[in-house]
Parts: structure tokens; C-alpha cells; sequence
């Protein structure tokens, strides 16, 4: 791997061939520029190898040295060539490739955002290779004070996922080979202050199941606060998921919403307008099995019987996809719809401001997430003295640390339990005045 320097100029070709050998020969004028061309390893993406001209040398010796230097990145495996892609171009491709490869279409649709309203209009025109980590730093401090092109100050939360996107996305380039470093990787971000989301207390979950227990859905909430299940793998679940006998739900697939989605239903072939069946967003793996309460599964199993009478009203209009929560005609849910219905029935709930006088005034049910009752789920079985991988793998988490560390604050009174438990097995003297 050699390589071959040569000059162009404007000289014509019969011009420069030696009248005596008929041999060409190069140009002595000092004209013109100095090139080299030498084969580049196979690309990583075409499978091909590629000739890398560079020109514009003013000496041979320039072209010589510059070709030396960039067989020697060949050679110890260190050459990269963006191939004139701009930021932009490889966000849009790194982005299409990911989803090729099976990212879910939730993380596509946030990823998308990133690029779209963050990353494109600051570093989009900018050529890869000439990336460099100011730039990057230079965005992120924009989005935080709120003078970058969209004029709105972001959480740091938001700014730390605006910038694992471009981390990850420039992660791949290197792989690829299009750049030598990764301008994200080293870049200092904002402190993230995780926030502290607070569930219902076990008398307010207790007051809302109550109240919604003739609602259609109330099983589908039911088996989110007992379970911990995520809103898309409640939508998602299907009978044959759910081991009546045992009392066991295996998760094995989640309802995905994306607007503009038009795939058809690999059940039924129709378009249930961006909603797809998809693997569930399990950290510590493809499935995960939960064990259910007794209450929880008599309630799953008048829920079934309800759905049964429903099927036979509809007869052969009933579009069975075996889902234990669907609509009325058995197509499924919209998530999003379910959270709506969920802020619609906790609005109308009144709770007493005296727990210990039910019968006294009362107070609107305190509005939380529907995602919180996965949270809450969480807390009570912390508080129950359930050990935490337990608790970690009923939630789908890779890490008992990281469910200790988002759930043990989550309920009044865990942590002075633990302290009153720990202080006991201290043996001390009695003393006066203390019980």
C-alpha cells in the first residue's frame, strides 16, 4: 500500500510526452498542483474499498508527505473518512439505521425530537469530521440558559437526553469509521436532579379503586397498581399471557402509539391509526413473569366474564386480539386515551381532608400520573419488607440499586421503620424516663 503522487496542471497531454521515448512525463512548469491517490481499507457500510485523491499540494514533497501520513493511518487502522456527510445527513442516517435495527418506535419518536428541534439547527450544516466538542458545549449551554434558535430554557434532564442522543449517534460514526473521536463523548452536562415523584398514599389508592369499580376499565387499573406493569404492557396483554390457575401474568408484548404509523395490525391486517404491538421495554430482558394477589386475579377473573357477555353482544363484529383490555369491539386501547380516562375519573373523586374521619369535609382526590401507580406499586412492596431483587425484577428493572434508589423515598414511613428496626438490635440499658 504504496500510493502514487502527480501533478495537474493545464498543460496539454501531447505536451507532456518525452519526443524521444513517447513516454509522458511530468510538468516542470511551476504551475498546477500536486496530487496522490492511494486504496483505503473496505468501508465498514458499502463493503467496498474506496481511492482517497487529496490535491492542492504546492511541492511533490507536500503531496509525498501527506500521502506517507495517511497510508500510515490506513495501515495502524486509525483512517477515517466522513464521505462530505454533514451532522445532519448522519443524524438522519444513524436515526434510520436504529430503527431498522428494532428500536422501539417510542425511543424513535423522542430521538426524532432531539434531532429535529436541538441537535440539526445548531451542528446540523457543520461537516462530521469537523465536529469538535466546543460546539457541543456551546449547545448545551444554549439550551440551558435559553439562547439557542428555539428560546427555551430545557431541564437538565432534557439536556442530558438531547445529549446521550448525540453521544450515541456519534458512538456509531466512530465505529463506522467517519470520524477518529467522539465530540459528546468528554463534554461536561448540567446536574440532574432526579425528581422526586410522589404516588398515592395506600388510603388514596384504596379510595380510588373503590370509587372506579363500576367503570369498564377499573380491572386494567386494578392490575396496574397491583402489578407495577407499564401503561403500554397493560394494553398490550393478552389472555393467553395470564396463568389463571398460578396467578401469573408474563409479560411478552406492549401497545406502542406513534401518530403518522400506518402499519397494519399483524392480528387483524387493519390500521388502528400509529398503534403496534411491540416487545416490551424490559431492561432485564425479553419477558418478565409477575405474580399476582388473590384479590388481583378474582378481579381479572370477573373482568374476563364481562368481556365474554361484551364478545356475544357483538358476535362475528367482535375483532378478537385476545387482549385482556381492549374496546368493546375488541380492538385494542389507545394509551394515550387510557391516561386521559384515568385523569378523567381521578378528577371527579372527592377523598376525606381527615383520614381518621371519613365521614368528616372532604378534598379533591390529589391528582398523580397513571404511570404512578407502577411507582406506587414499587413503594408498597418496600414498605411490605419485600426483598428488592424481587421487587426489581417484578418491575422489569437490570439493577436492584437503581430500583432502591427511585422507589425506597416514595412512602411515608419506610425509612422510619427501617431506623426503628435497626436501632433494636441494639442491646441497651433501660433508663429512666425512656420506654
Amino acid at each position: 500500500m504504496s500510493g502514487s503522487v502527480f501533478k495537474r496542471c493545464t498543460c496539454r497531454k501531447a505536451d507532456l510526452v518525452d519526443p524521444k521515448t513517447g513516454k509522458a512525463r511530468t510538468c516542470a512548469k511551476s504551475h498546477g498542483s500536486w496530487w496522490f491517490n492511494v486504496l483505503a481499507d473496505r468501508d465498514p457500510l458499502t463493503k467496498k474499498r474506496k481511492q482517497i485523491a487529496r490535491g492542492g499540494f504546492k511541492t511533490k514533497k507536500d503531496a509525498e508527505t501527506a500521502l506517507a501520513d495517511i497510508v500510515t493511518q490506513i495501515r495502524t487502522g486509525i483512517y477515517t473518512d466522513d464521505k462530505g456527510t454533514t451532522t445532519c445527513e448522519w443524524l438522519d442516517t444513524w436515526l434510520k439505521r436504529k430503527e431498522a435495527n428494532g428500536l422501539r418506535p417510542a425511543t424513535v419518536k423522542i430521538y426524532r425530537q432531539h434531532i429535529d428541534d436541538y441537535l440539526v439547527p445548531s451542528l446540523g450544516a457543520l461537516r462530521l469530521r469537523d465536529l469538535r466538542p466546543g460546539h457541543v458545549a456551546d449547545l448545551l449551554d444554549a439550551l440551558q440558559t435559553g439562547t439557542g434558535k428555539g428560546g427555551r430554557a430545557l431541564s437538565a434532564n432534557t439536556i442530558t437526553r438531547v445529549h446521550a442522543c448525540l453521544r450515541s449517534a456519534l458512538g456509531t460514526a466512530v465505529k463506522m469509521r467517519l470520524v477518529t473521536f467522539n465530540a459528546a463523548r468528554d463534554v461536561e452536562l448540567p446536574k440532574v436532579t432526579r425528581k422526586r415523584v410522589k404516588p398515592w398514599q395506600p388510603e388514596e389508592l384504596g379510595a380510588f379503586l373503590d370509587a372506579v369499580q363500576t367503570d369498564r376499565l377499573a380491572a386494567l387499573f386494578e392490575t396496574v397498581a397491583a402489578s407495577g406493569m407499564r401503561r403500554g404492557e397493560a394494553c398490550g396483554i393478552r389472555w393467553q399471557d395470564i396463568d389463571a390457575a398460578r396467578g401469573i401474568i408474563t409479560v411478552r408484548q406492549q401497545l406502542t402509539e406513534r401518530a403518522g404509523d400506518n402499519s397494519p395490525c399483524a392480528v387483524c391486517g387493519a390500521n388502528h391509526k400509529g398503534l403496534r404491538f411491540a416487545a416490551p421495554k424490559t431492561e432485564s430482558g425479553d419477558f418478565r413473569t409477575i405474580e399476582l394477589d388473590q384479590v388481583t386475579a378474582g378481579v381479572l377473573l370477573h373482568h374476563q366474564i364481562s368481556q365474554g357477555l361484551e364478545k356475544e353482544m357483538w358476535g362475528p363484529a367482535f375483532v378478537d386480539h385476545d387482549l385482556v383490555f381492549c374496546h368493546e369491539d375488541g380492538n385494542p386501547l389507545s394509551p394515550g386515551w387510557v391516561t386521559d380516562h384515568f385523569q378523567r375519573l381521578t378528577a371527579k373523586i372527592a377523598v376525606p381532608v381527615d383520614w381518621k374521619n371519613p365521614d368528616g369535609d372532604k378534598k379533591p382526590l390529589r391528582q398523580i400520573r397513571l404511570h404512578d401507580l407502577r411507582h406506587g406499586q414499587a413503594s408498597l412492596m418496600l414498605a411490605a419488607g419485600v426483598d428488592m431483587n424481587i421487587i426489581s425484577k417484578r418491575l422489569g428493572h437490570s439493577r436492584s440499586s437503581f430500583t432502591a434508589d427511585t422507589y425506597a423515598h416514595m412512602l411515608e414511613g419506610v425509612g422510619r421503620d427501617a431506623a426503628e428496626k435497626a436501632a433494636a438490635l441494639i442491646p441497651r440499658r433501660k433508663r429512666e424516663g425512656v420506654n
